[in-house]
């Protein structure tokens, strides 16, 4: 029996050495295997596509070179809080061999040895550069189509609204009782959609992060008022009491702002309380004066909010599950519109909810 001068065991360390790289070299992204000191201990092929060194020219050299300038000398101490559990889908900036920095997704994974028990990373890189590019492109046409449709819409709502207010003047022995009811509801529902279709515009036109304004002084009581006029007609078809609770002091609500804007979100919240509600309950709304700010708050006794979904009601197209399960009209845009617009003020929105209702609060500043 020949002596065991470990050749054997080279060849199966070089066996399997041989087999982890045919593995890492058929993975379709970038994959590194970093050592405990940042060390490249080992590359796949796949990383002379996605930072245009080759696998031998990545070992042995510190993981911070594929790490973009300004951070590379804090990127010991992130690498160190990452632990040891996986980390998944993370968005990252890297640095190709040229210096060109790129949007990557990384994902990280500790690897413990058997025997040593040393503890390396398996990081996952992938380039998204042109995902990300096709996600933004698909984002501009989305909105330049919903900013022409919305607009082609407005176009005719218009014209519906202006002959309404046209016939709505004509004399009693020119428009009868039956035919006047009929014209209000034509009148109600071309004014509603006639919301949606702003809605829709305001978001394809300011995506949500850039409202213009234009601003002067605007008695935030007064607004809720004509909001609550407009829409009183809506509640009375649900049986529903739209209380407004005036302040004691006239005039003591004004504030700057754009008047259009802040009564499209009184007639979204106020829309949305009504639409909620349950029928013969009360809508209440309100307006109090601060020091330096004016609050309106919506109160509805609808079936509520639940906590887990109270912030989520402001994202963008976001719907209730209670609004798909009752199948509730609506495109899950009021609230978000609301949101824009109100920052837009430099103001602020909360909602409460539970079982008694829901209750919205706008804060405005001064």
């Amino acid at each position: 029996m020949p002596p065991d001068d470990g050749s054997a065991e080279r060849r199966i360390d070089q066996s399997s050495m041989a087999l982890l790289r045919a593995t890492l070299d058929a993975v379709p992204d970038a994959v590194l295997v970093v050592a405990a000191d940042g060390r490249i201990d080992l590359a796949n092929r796949r990383v002379r596509t996605v930072f245009g060194y080759g696998p031998a020219e990545l070992e042995g050299r510190a993981v911070e070179v594929l790490v973009p300038e300004g951070v590379r000398a804090a990127h010991p101490r992130i690498r160190a809080s990452y632990g040891r559990r996986p980390l998944g889908l993370m968005q990252v900036a890297a640095v190709r061999k040229g210096g060109e920095e790129f949007a990557a997704e990384l994902s990280l994974a500790p690897i413990r040895d058997a025997v040593s028990g040393t503890v390396r990373t398996v990081a996952t890189v992938r380039d998204i550069t042109e995902r990300i590019g096709l996600e933004r492109e698909a984002d501009r046409v989305r909105d330049q189509v919903l900013a022409t449709v919305t607009h082609e819409l407005k176009t005719p709502l218009t014209a519906i609204l202006g002959y309404v207010e046209l016939m709505t003047e004509l004399g009693e022995d020119q428009l009868g009782p039956d035919a006047r009811r009929m014209l209000g509801a034509v009148q109600r529902n071309a004014r509603r959609e006639f919301r949606l279709v702003s809605n829709l515009l305001t978001v394809a036109v300011s995506e949500l992060d850039r409202v213009a304004l234009v601003t002067g002084p605007v008695d935030v009581d007064d607004l809720l008022g004509e909001a609550v006029s407009e829409l009183s007609p809506l509640a009375l078809t649900k049986s529903l009491r739209l209380v407004h609770l005036t302040p004691e002091a006239p005039g003591s609500t004004t504030v700057t702002a754009d008047r259009d804007r802040l009564l499209q979100v009184l007639d979204n919240l106020i829309g949305n309380a009504v639409k909620f509600s349950r029928p013969g309950s009360e809508v209440v709304v309100r307006c109090r004066p601060l020091d330096e700010a004016v609050v309106v708050t919506v109160h509805d006794e609808g079936p509520g909010v639940p906590v887990a979904e109270q912030e989520l009601v402001f994202e963008r197209l976001y719907r209730g599950q209670g609004s798909i399960a009752a199948e509730t009209p609506g495109a899950g845009l009021g609230l978000s519109i609301v949101r824009a617009i109100v920052e837009a003020h430099h103001g602020s929105v909360s909602l409460e909810g539970s079982s008694a209702g829901t209750t919205v609060s706008v804060h405005l500043p001064r």
